[in-house]
C-alpha cells in the first residue's frame, strides 16, 4: 500500500546505480541541472539533516496524567538526561526505544518542538509517530524501534541513512510519465552530463518455471486495460526486506512494510511502474472488468468504498480484490502467513484512473503514475525485475505458473522526418549534427541522418502523449543543449509601411458621416436569419445557406440582405421613439461559389460574401421619411465627392412598397436600393411605424470612391458662364432623371443642370407637375446671349417633342 506524496523524492544513491555521474558533481549541481533541463527541483536534503534533533530515547516510566484521561506522563532517557514528556499514544510501554524529537527540532511537517505545558504538566520534547517523521501517513501510535537502537543515538544513524534526497515538484512531471521512476531521471542525467546510462538488462528467463498452477486472466475491455501480466510464485516467506532496500525506500519517501510489498514499491520507484501482489490462497482466477453499481470493497486503508460501473476493478470469481490502478483490497493482502503470491502488473487507461481516483477521493502513488499514461511495454520489465528481487530475498521461491500476458495496444513510434535546416531555423542558431545525434541517442531516440535529413524513431516510453511531432523532437534538443547556451541575437525585421485597408478607411468615413448630421445610431446584428422571419417578409428561403450548428432556432440561415434584421431593429425600438434611424455595415452570404478558398488542403471556395451598408429610418409619414432617406443618401455621397442619382427599379422584393422604391446610381452604375416597407409586410411583422430601408453595396461604392479620389485638378474656367432658368410642366409620371439627362446631352455647351423647384397643384391640372432647372452654359470663349437663345429655343422644341413638356407661364 502506497499513498501519494506531495512531491516525488529521488534517492541519489539509487540514481547512481543507473548513471555514471562524475564524483566531482555536487548534489546541488545535479539539482540545478535537472531544474534547467528537465524538471523543477524543490529541494535537496541529506538524510542526516532530515532528522536533525531527533535521537533514540528509552522509556523509563509511564504514569497517568492527573488532569487528562487520555494523556500520560512519560520519563525518557536521551543518553544525557531524563526528560519529562506528555504523550497521548496508546502503544507505548516501559523499556521501549522510540524516536525522540528534542526541544528546538523542526520536523518534516514543519512542526517546531518547544518546551511547553500540557494541562499543567511540563513537556520537554515529543515522541514521534511515523507520519511526523515523513514515513507515510500512519498516526495510530508512536514508532517503536527494534533492538538495534541505542540510547542517545542520532535517529538518522539508527536508520543508517547516508543518502541525499532530491525533492522534485509533482507539477513539473505532469507531461512526462517516463520520469516517475529513478531510471527515467537517470536517463535524463546521462543526456544532460553526456555520461554513460546503465540501463536495466532484463532476463526474461527468470520468469520460466513449472506449470503447477493454471492461472487464468480475462480482460473484458482492452480500452480500459491495454495490458495485464501476472505470474504465480510459491515458496514465499514474508519477512523484513533487505536493509539496502529499506534505506532506498525511505529515501524515496516510502515506508517499508514487508519484503513482498517493499519489492513491488521498490520496482515502482525504479521504473515508475506500479504493481501489486495478491495472496494466492485468497484469490483464484482473475478478471479485469467494470465494477457493478454499488459494488463494495474494503481497501487496504481499512475504508469501505462504494464503486460504480465507470470504475475498473480486479476481481476473482467471487469478489473484487482491487480497484484497478488505485488501491488493493484487504481481502487479498499479503500477511505473515502468505506462502504463495500472484504478482500482477498492468497498464490502465489514464483517463479512467484519474476519474476513479477523484470519485473515491483517494490519490495513491499508483494512481498518480497511471493517470499520466504509462508505457505499455513497462509491465514486462517490471515483472522480470520484481521476480528477480523476490528470488534474491527468498531463496526458496519458485515460479509455478506460466506468465499471463493479456494485451492489446499500439504506439506510434514514428519515424519522424526532420530537416536539419528547419531545426537550425527553429532554434535560431546552428547546432552540430553530431551534437544533435548524441543528444537524441542519449535520450533513447533512434536516429538516422542522410543529407541533413534526420529520421527519428520515438522510444516507447516517450510515445504516450508526449512526443508525436517534429516540434516535440526539437524541444528535446533545445532543453538538453541548454536554453542558456542559445546566443541572443536581435531578429532581422524589415520595416515596411503597413498595407492600407481601403475598405476599412471607407467604412470609418461612412460611420463618421452618418453619426454626424443625420445622427444615426450604429447597430450590430447577427449574420443569421430565421425561416419564420423570412416567411413573414414573403421571402423563399430555399436558396439560403443553412447553418450546420445554429446558435438558436430562429438563427438557422445565413442572411442574403441586411433588410430583415434592420426591420427587426425598427420593431424592437418603435415603442420608445416616434422617429429614429439606425445603420449597419455587415456582410451578406449567397449560396454560390465565392473568391475565398476554404484553406488548408481544400480546393473548394467559401460561399460568396459581400459587404454592405444598411440604413433603416422609422417615422409616422411614409413620404416624409422616404424623402429624408433620399437626402441622407445624397449627403453621404456628396461627402464622398460622388454624384448620386435615383432611378426606377422594377423589383426590389415583396417587402417593398411599389410607390416608394428606387435604385441608387453612381456613374450610371446601380450600387444600391432604397424602399419603404409595404403596408402588408408591416402588418405581418408587427411594425407600428413607417419604415424605409437603404442598402448599398460597399465593394462597388469603394470602386467609385477610389475613382473620385483620382480626379485630376482642373483649373477654373477662364470665360464666364451663362445661366438660364426653365420651368417645364410635364406628366407627373416622367422622371426627373430622364429630363435632366436629356438636357445635359442636348448640347455640348450645357455644362450643368440643377433642379431648384418642384411643384404640383390644381393650377397645373391633374397628373401634372412642374420641374424648374438652372441650366448653365459654358464655353472656351465668351458666350453671347443670341447664341444661347438659339440653343434654348431648340431645347424647348426637343423637350416638347419627347416629353410633351410645356413652358410654365405663371
Amino acid at each position: 500500500m502506497c499513498y501519494v506524496l506531495r512531491a516525488m523524492y529521488l534517492s541519489l544513491n539509487l540514481l547512481k546505480e543507473y548513471v555514471d555521474l562524475p564524483k566531482s558533481l555536487t548534489s546541488e549541481q545535479i539539482g540545478e541541472a535537472l531544474t534547467m533541463h528537465t524538471v523543477e527541483v524543490e529541494g535537496i536534503e541529506k538524510q542526516s539533516e532530515q532528522f536533525e534533533g531527533v535521537v533514540v530515547g528509552k522509556i523509563l516510566e509511564i504514569a497517568k496524567h492527573p488532569n487528562a484521561d487520555r494523556l500520560q506522563l512519560v520519563k525518557v532517557d536521551n543518553g544525557k538526561e531524563i526528560l519529562d514528556i506528555v504523550c497521548g499514544a496508546p502503544n507505548i510501554e516501559v523499556g521501549q526505544f522510540v524516536p525522540l524529537a528534542q526541544v528546538g527540532t523542526e520536523l518534516s511537517n514543519g512542526l517546531v518542538i518547544k518546551e511547553t505545558e500540557v494541562r499543567g504538566e511540563k513537556s520537554c520534547g515529543m515522541l514521534c509517530a511515523e507520519d511526523e517523521l515523513g514515513f507515510g501517513e500512519d498516526h495510530a501510535g508512536i514508532m517503536i524501534l527494534d533492538k538495534r537502537a541505542k540510547i542517545g543515538q542520532v535517529f538518522s544513524e539508527y536508520l543508517n541513512l547516508n543518502d541525499t534526497v532530491i525533492e522534485v515538484d509533482n507539477k513539473s512531471l505532469s507531461n512526462r510519465p517516463d520520469l516517475w521512476g529513478h531510471i527515467g531521471i537517470a536517463r535524463e542525467l546521462s543526456a544532460i552530463f553526456n555520461v554513460k546510462f546503465k540501463n536495466y538488462k532484463a532476463n526474461s528467463k527468470i520468469l520460466k518455471g513449472s506449470k503447477e498452477i493454471n492461472l487464468k486472466v480475462k480482460v473484458e475491455d482492452f480500452k480500459m486495460c491495454q495490458r495485464y501480466m501476472a505470474i504465480v510464485l510459491d515458496g514465499i516467506s514474508v519477512g523484513v526486506s533487505p536493509k539496502w532496500m529499506q534505506e532506498k525506500l525511505i529515501a524515496a519517501g516510502q515506508k517499508p512494510i514487508n519484503n513482498i510489498v517493499d519489492i513491488t514499491n521498490y520496482v515502482m520507484i525504479e521504473f515508475g511502474q506500479p504493481m501489486h501482489a495478491f495472496d494466492k490462497s485468497k484469490v483464484d482466477n482473475i478478471t479485469v472488468r467494470s465494477a457493478e453499481e454499488n459494488e463494495e470493497i474494503i481497501t487496504l486503508d481499512g475504508e469501505r468504498r462504494k464503486l460504480d460501473s465507470s470504475m475498473i476493478v480486479i476481481a476473482d470469481s467471487k469478489k473484487v480484490i482491487a480497484v484497478a490502478g488505485v488501491i488493493g483490497g484487504i481481502n487479498s493482502e499479503i500477511d505473515e502467513n502468505t506462502t504463495s503470491v500472484v504478482l500482477e502488473v498492468a497498464n490502465f487507461d489514464y483517463v479512467n484512473i484519474r476519474k476513479t481516483s477523484s470519485k473515491l477521493n483517494l490519490r495513491t502513488e499508483a494512481s498518480m503514475r497511471f493517470e499520466k499514461g504509462l508505457d505499455p511495454n513497462l509491465p514486462e520489465l517490471a515483472l522480470i525485475r520484481a521476480v528477480e528481487l523476490i528470488k534474491k530475498c527468498c531463496k526458496t521461491v519458485k515460479v509455478v505458473s506460466s506468465v499471463v500476458d493479456e494485451n492489446e495496444f499500439k504506439l506510434n513510434l514514428g519515424p519522424i522526418e526532420i530537416d536539419k535546416k528547419w531545426i537550425d531555423k527553429i532554434i535560431g542558431q546552428k547546432i552540430e549534427e553530431k551534437k544533435i545525434i548524441n543528444i537524441l541517442e542519449n535520450l533513447g531516440f533512434g536516429i538516422e541522418a542522410k543529407d541533413e535529413i534526420f529520421s527519428v524513431t520515438i522510444p516507447s516510453w516517450r510515445a504516450t502523449r508526449d512526443v508525436a511531432a517534429k516540434e516535440d523532437v526539437v524541444e528535446e534538443i533545445i532543453r538538453i543543449f541548454g536554453v542558456n547556451e542559445i546566443k541572443s541575437s536581435i531578429p532581422v525585421a524589415e520595416l515596411r509601411v503597413p498595407a492600407c485597408d481601403e475598405m476599412r478607411l471607407l467604412e470609418k468615413k461612412i460611420k463618421m458621416i452618418l453619426i454626424g448630421s443625420p445622427a444615426l445610431s450604429e447597430v450590430y446584428n447577427y449574420s443569421f436569419v430565421g425561416e419564420k422571419q423570412l416567411k413573414k417578409l414573403g421571402i423563399n428561403s430555399d436558396d439560403y445557406i443553412k447553418l450546420a450548428n445554429p446558435i438558436t432556432s430562429y438563427h438557422t440561415l445565413m442572411r442574403q440582405n441586411l433588410a430583415p434584421n434592420l426591420i427587426d431593429n425598427v420593431k424592437t425600438n418603435q415603442a420608445r421613439f416616434e422617429s429614429f434611424g439606425v445603420f449597419e455595415i455587415g456582410k451578406i452570404f449567397l449560396d454560390i461559389e465565392g473568391g475565398l478558398n476554404k484553406g488548408g488542403e481544400s480546393k473548394n471556395s467559401l460561399p460568396y460574401q459581400e459587404k454592405r451598408l444598411g440604413i433603416a429610418l422609422a417615422g409616422k409619414n411614409k413620404q416624409e421619411i422616404f424623402l429624408q432617406a433620399k437626402g441622407i443618401v445624397e449627403n453621404l455621397f456628396s461627402e464622398l465627392s460622388l454624384d448620386v442619382m435615383f432611378d426606377i427599379v422594377d423589383e426590389i422584393g415583396v417587402w417593398a412598397d411599389s410607390n416608394y422604391r428606387a435604385g441608387i446610381k453612381v456613374n450610371n452604375q446601380n450600387i444600391g436600393t432604397i424602399f419603404a416597407v409595404s403596408n402588408d409586410v408591416s402588418k405581418k411583422v408587427g411594425l407600428k411605424r413607417e419604415a424605409v430601408i437603404i442598402e448599398v453595396r460597399l465593394d462597388d461604392l469603394l470602386t467609385m470612391f477610389k475613382i473620385s479620389k483620382n480626379k485630376m485638378y482642373k483649373s477654373l474656367a477662364r470665360f464666364p458662364a451663362l445661366t438660364r432658368d426653365l420651368a417645364f410642366v410635364i406628366n407627373s409620371k416622367i422622371l426627373y432623371n430622364d429630363i435632366r439627362k436629356e438636357i445635359l446631352d442636348f448640347d455640348e455647351l450645357i455644362m450643368e443642370v440643377e433642379l431648384f423647384d418642384v411643384y404640383e397643384g390644381d393650377k397645373l391640372g391633374k397628373g401634372k407637375k412642374s420641374l424648374a432647372f438652372h441650366i448653365i452654359y459654358q464655353a472656351d470663349r465668351t458666350l453671347k446671349n443670341k447664341e444661347v437663345n438659339v440653343i434654348q429655343a431648340k431645347l424647348l422644341n426637343r423637350m416638347e417633342e419627347k416629353f410633351g413638356a410645356k413652358i410654365r407661364d405663371f
